[in-house]
């Protein structure tokens, strides 16, 4: 992560909480990795410039074009223990219910925006906090920023690579997990070292 954006996260922290590590996330682009939009955070509000209105418009574009509509992809939602084997043995992107753990967690890691956003977990001794830095589409240039959701440092149980193009799976106490983009993985490797590899099975 580049030292610009981590003084920026640093930086909103609560007094008394450290920066032990903190890695950015995104949608992920495979099979139903998609959270409702209404569930979805507003973060960053206001308009966005030039840049972003026109990197929004090809993005659409591309996503209508290849058939990547996120309200077509929206995962199966359960916390039957039955539904919950069969998922881990298709090792599925999520397992759980929007109210649950995961599910605030895929949320929190897909927020809407006008202005791009570089969305990043924080995490210090006790939390795992996110946080949304705004960051221009087009120059990258990086502004405001707006923390969001927080989960206890122990609602992480298990951290798992699902495959070898960035999407990593994160499983929680109460059984659920949910699976998020993470460019530049080894910044979560090196927070949570006994991340599991994609032939690990699910726990």
């Amino acid at each position: 992560m580049i030292p610009e954006l981590e003084k920026k996260v640093a930086a909103v922290l609560p007094a008394g909480e450290a920066l032990v590590g903190a890695f950015r996330v995104e949608r992920t682009e495979e099979g139903d990795g998609s959270v409702p939009r209404r569930r979805r955070p507003k973060v960053l509000g206001g308009r966005g410039g030039v840049g972003d209105v026109v990197a929004r418009f090809f993005r659409f574009f591309y996503c209508v074009v290849t058939t990547d509509v996120p309200a077509l992809q929206i995962p199966t939602v359960s916390d039957d223990p039955a539904q919950r084997e069969r998922r881990q043995r298709k090792k599925g992107l999520f397992f759980g219910t929007w109210e649950g753990m995961a599910g605030r967690w895929m949320a929190a890691g897909q927020p809407r925006c006008m202005p791009g956003v570089n969305t990043v977990v924080a995490v210090t001794e006790g939390h795992l906090r996110f946080v949304y830095v705004q960051c221009a589409r087009l120059s990258g240039k990086l502004g405001a920023v707006e923390t969001g959701a927080v989960f206890r440092r122990g609602d992480l149980v298990w951290t798992r690579r699902h495959n070898t193009a960035g999407d990593m799976q994160f499983g929680f106490a109460d059984g659920s997990w949910a699976t998020l983009t993470v460019p530049g993985f080894q910044d979560l490797v090196r927070v949570f070292p006994g991340t599991l590899a994609p032939k690990d099975p699910i726990p």
